[in-house]
């Protein structure tokens, strides 16, 4: 985008990183962590090429969705701030299974490029790439919640469950609810829930009519209560 920064200090942009560094240092290495940066526009997103080693890209801005095919059945994860990304690293290169993988930009995107110099100067700093397994340790938890949502009977409970899932994450709380701003088409969403995408649309359907859910563009508010423990819906 004209005007915007193609190098930035990670850890002044994701303070969380810099947690274990002790006061003193902070300085040296916030700009030791300087990364360039990748600006992506939404859409579909070929996989770049790998930057030779390092972490991978850390989104800075923005959501993104991957989706995985076998068989002409698909799954998705929703990506965001804080989450570190290999999209070279492709599911089935060598896999038994015939698996597709695609990458879809919901939002503009602004990723930082950990690559192996990065990696290198941040070396002195052993707790930032603590920091950064963590996270992709937290990834995977997070999609065997998203695994269980999918195993509730009723689709309408998945995708209320989903749809707190991400606005706990990324949502904001207001006056008439909570706001959760993602552009979520009803496709991904069937990726998502594990559900086909007629269906999808029927389902939100019966949650608007309940006055749970409203959406304005790539807007949803949620209204109510989460799901309970049982999957009774709440209003």
């Amino acid at each position: 985008m004209p005007g915007e920064a193609n190098v930035v200090s990670v850890l002044d942009r994701d303070a969380d990183l810099g947690e274990g560094i002790p006061p003193d240092q902070l300085g040296r290495a916030r700009q030791a962590s300087l990364a360039s940066v990748l600006t992506i526009a939404a859409g579909r997103w070929p996989a770049p090429a790998s930057p030779r080693g390092g972490f991978g890209l850390l989104v800075l801005d923005g959501l993104l969705v991957r989706e995985v095919g076998v068989e002409g059945r698909h799954a998705a994860e929703v990506l965001g701030p804080a989450d570190l990304l290999r999209p070279w690293d492709h599911d089935g290169a060598d896999a038994l299974l015939p698996v597709t993988a695609s990458w879809r930009v919901l939002s503009l995107a602004r990723l930082a490029v950990l690559d192996a110099r990065w990696a290198a100067r941040m070396a002195s700093w052993p707790s930032v790439g603590c920091t950064l397994a963590g996270r992709g340790v937290m990834r995977s938890r997070r999609l065997v919640v998203t695994l269980a949502i999918a195993q509730q009977p009723r689709l309408d409970v998945r995708l209320w469950m989903l749809l707190w899932d991400l606005a706990e994450r990324y949502g904001t709380v207001h006056g008439d609810g909570v706001h959760l701003q993602a552009p979520l088409t009803h496709e991904s969403l069937a990726h998502l829930a594990s559900a086909r995408r007629p269906s999808v649309s029927s389902a939100l359907s019966r949650l608007v009519q309940r006055g749970m859910l409203e959406r304005r563009r790539s807007l949803w508010i949620l209204r109510g209560e989460p799901p309970s423990s049982n999957g009774t819906l709440h209003r």
